[in-house]
Order: C-alpha cells, then sequence, then structure tokens
C-alpha cells in the first residue's frame, strides 16, 4: 500500500512539474508565434525566410544588396523583447544596408519569459547560438564579408558568446545599447568585450535602458587595458528613435565599416 501511495505522489509530483513547465513555455512561444503572424501579414513573402535551429524553424527577414557591388551579408539581431521589423534601428537598418552593398539577414532572436541570471544563461546562450550558426551557414551562400548588428540583450549575449569562442567571428560587430538587466552579468559585458577579439563599434543613446549607460565608461577603460585594437564607443544624441537617430545611427555604422575597408 506504502509503494502504491508514494508512487501516486511521485506521479502527482511529475506531473506538477511538467504543468509548470508548461504555463512557463506557453507565453514565450505565443509571443514568437505573434510576432511570425504579424511579419507574414505586413511583409513581402519574398523577404520571409524559415530556417531551422534545435529542431525548430524560426523566421529570418531577408534583403538583397540593391547595389551593383556586394561587401557581403549583415545579420541583424533585435532584442529579446521585439521582432527585426521593430522601428528601433533593426527594421530601418536592414532595409538601407542594401543600399550600402551589404545583403541583410535580420532573425528573430529566442523569446526571454524571465531575466537572463547565472541560472539560466547557458540555456539561453544555446539557443542564441543555434539559431546564429544556421544563419552563418545561409549567411556563406552569399559572396563577401559577413558582420553582426545585434542590439540591447541580444548584443549582450553574442558579445560572450564571441568572448567565449563559440560563435564563428565575424568581420565586425556592431552593439546598439547592449544591457543585461541582472547588475553582475551587465557589469561582465565589459569583461567579454576586452576579451573578444572582433572589431567592434559600440553605439549608445541617451534613451537606451539606464542600465547601458552604467558600464559605458568600464567597456572603453577594459577594452584599453586589453589593447583590444578596434573598438570605438559613441554616444548619441536626439529624440529616441526617431528618423534623425534612424539616420544618424546608420551613418555611424557606414562610415566606421568604411574606415576598415568594408
Amino acid at each position: 500500500m506504502m509503494r502504491l501511495i508514494t508512487w501516486l505522489l511521485m506521479q502527482g509530483v511529475m506531473q506538477a512539474v511538467m504543468l509548470a513547465v508548461i504555463l512557463v513555455l506557453r507565453p514565450v512561444m505565443a509571443i514568437e508565434q505573434n510576432h511570425l503572424t504579424d511579419l507574414q501579414r505586413q511583409l513581402p513573402a519574398e523577404e520571409l525566410l524559415q530556417l531551422s535551429a534545435q529542431q525548430e524553424n524560426f523566421l529570418v527577414l531577408q534583403r538583397d544588396t540593391l547595389t551593383s557591388y556586394t561587401k557581403g551579408t549583415a545579420i541583424l539581431i533585435p532584442d529579446s523583447s521585439e521582432h527585426p521589423a521593430s522601428p528601433k534601428h533593426i527594421d530601418h537598418l536592414r532595409q538601407q544596408l542594401p543600399l550600402h552593398g551589404w545583403h541583410t539577414l535580420a532573425l528573430i532572436p529566442p523569446q526571454l519569459n524571465t531575466p537572463l541570471v547565472d541560472q539560466n544563461q547557458t540555456d539561453y546562450h544555446q539557443q542564441m547560438l543555434s539559431r546564429l550558426q544556421a544563419v552563418q551557414q545561409q549567411a556563406l551562400k552569399q559572396p563577401g564579408s559577413i558582420i553582426i548588428i545585434a542590439q540591447g540583450n541580444s548584443a549582450a549575449v553574442v558579445n560572450r558568446l564571441l568572448a567565449d569562442g563559440q560563435l564563428a567571428e565575424p568581420v565586425a560587430f556592431v552593439m546598439l545599447g547592449a544591457y543585461l538587466s541582472d547588475p553582475q552579468l551587465n557589469r561582465r559585458i565589459a569583461d567579454a568585450l576586452a576579451q573578444q577579439q572582433v572589431a567592434t563599434l559600440e553605439l549608445a543613446h541617451q534613451f537606451d535602458n539606464p542600465r547601458v549607460a552604467q558600464q559605458l565608461l568600464r567597456r572603453q577603460q577594459l577594452a584599453n587595458k586589453a589593447l583590444k585594437a578596434v573598438y570605438r564607443q559613441r554616444q548619441l544624441s536626439g529624440s529616441a528613435y526617431h528618423a534623425d537617430v534612424q539616420v544618424w545611427v546608420l551613418k555611424e555604422i557606414v562610415g566606421w565599416l568604411g574606415s576598415m575597408g568594408l
């Protein structure tokens, strides 16, 4: 009888755990599905590309270069709370960089149900890595260099993946308002930045998350201490994410890439 009771209790615990997992994942899956539905409705079919990572499909927005020459492919990653057609730089960049010789591949990042902390960052890093590797393989189908432009917490995660040597290095990396909500992880962005050797441009704006500004000086100091070969940091002003700032960000990126012969 006791064995039966114990077995029933164990079954109850297992069901409770499974239910908890479902309840946690359901909102995350719903957010990404909503993004997918919105983008499929708003954008032409030729811009929509489905790739696979970890046995799951995810959406990438693609645009071909609109110049007679090809510089390469720009991989664009919004913050995890956004999709690649959100009006916070990534959408403007994916539309305008083709006018400067770049193919663009803008992906939906893995969704976060809670802010990144030490306990859950490994799983999320693996999800992001799997998607980026799939997109990098797609980018290799085009001639030229590969660059990565990432925003918000996605920029912080890519920075960490590069520092740990898990992600194939692009020719250049642009961080837009990079931050993490957890204070300790946010502080470690500077350490990872100094450790990874990819040419890096960091752009910050007064309307970014306040955690960005808190660590900009430390990032510059550690990059200098590590003798990081190519690191430029620019702080932008202007009216939130309005057209003037969008144009400014594009000019900063194109000008910086041009200074490196890209």
